[in-house]
């Protein structure tokens, strides 16, 4: 969902029409400074706020928190759609944003004072010189394309940090307004990874509109070797290879042929590949095609967004 970046209207052979959810910017993309953009994009899917009841004002209880009381409602109330035709999807996006929760506590996506950090402040502890070439690397670039703008004057969600959040294997440190933080990724992570796990046991059990449940592998067997896939110090490609091979590989569970196969394209959200997915063999498929039922998520997840913040 990260991909969906777009939201031009396809018109598809039959006149009909998709009118895409867009559920990201680029980081920094000047829309990013967009207030609506904020509360349509990267406060619902990217940092769902945590609605600390401790709270005094109100940007507080919009910075997002790990397994909120918010988080898990959107669990339940997708593991409550899960024998729905758009089930899968919908557990699908639930789930990305979830896991954000994790790996994005401590910032809000809205652009506010809060989410400012202390460049200086910033360390990385990892093991490997050339991984902290390449994290320090990456770090400037982000910093030079943002230099100048007002994502750098007021930065929405980590844009002050970045990427570290999202580097599972990276034990970081800095300091934002109110006092010293230090993360270790990797622990977030696991834990994030067993929530999950649990999370996707609910979607399958007892579910045969959506295949032929088995009976789940336990967390603690596979515990370790998800952490040790996690703490892999390496480039994206890197870390996705070692994902894979551990699929392969049956590391992890039984593994299909389809899993054998499975690829990310960085195009394949793209507004003019739409018409790829929804069309097959010269008839347009609108109402069962995978696509289409991601799209339907993304505004039922939109929608129940408000369902798990009481007035």
């Amino acid at each position: 969902m990260d991909d969906a970046i777009e939201d031009e209207a396809v018109v598809l052979e039959d006149q009909t029409a998709v009118l895409p959810t867009m559920t990201s910017n680029r980081p920094i993309d000047y829309q990013n400074m967009i207030p609506g953009d904020q509360w349509r994009l990267w406060v619902p899917f990217h940092f769902l706020p945590g609605n600390d009841e401790t709270a005094q004002a109100f940007v507080e209880k919009m910075v997002c928190t790990k397994h909120s009381i918010p988080a898990r409602k959107m669990l339940e109330h997708a593991v409550q759609n899960k024998l729905e035709t758009f089930g899968p999807s919908l557990v699908g996006i639930a789930a990305h944003v979830y896991a954000d929760t994790f790996s994005h506590y401590g910032f809000t996506g809205l652009a506010r004072d809060c989410n400012r950090v202390k460049s200086e402040s910033i360390r990385v502890y990892v093991e490997s010189a050339s991984i902290l070439d390449y994290v320090k690397t990456k770090f400037e670039t982000f910093k030079t394309r943002v230099a100048g703008t007002l994502a750098e004057t007021v930065p929405v969600g980590h844009g002050a940090v970045a990427t570290y959040p999202d580097r599972p294997y990276l034990h970081w440190e800095y300091e934002p307004e109110n006092g010293g933080v230090e993360r270790h990724n990797a622990n977030d992570y696991i834990e994030a990874c067993e929530r999950l796990h649990a999370f996707f046991g609910e979607f399958v059990k007892e579910n045969t509109v959506h295949g032929d449940p088995v009976e789940p592998v336990s967390w603690d067997s596979i515990a370790d070797k998800v952490r040790n896939i996690l703490k892999q110090e390496g480039s994206l490609d890197d870390r996705i290879k070692t994902w894979k091979e551990a699929i392969s590989s049956n590391e992890l569970f039984m593994s299909r042929d389809e899993d054998r196969v499975i690829t990310n394209s960085d195009t394949a959200w793209k507004s003019s590949r739409i018409t790829d997915h929804f069309t097959a063999g010269g008839k347009v498929w609108i109402d069962v095609m995978p696509i289409y039922l991601f799209v339907q998520d993304g505004n039922i997840e939109a929608m129940s967004f408000t369902d798990c913040y009481p007035m």
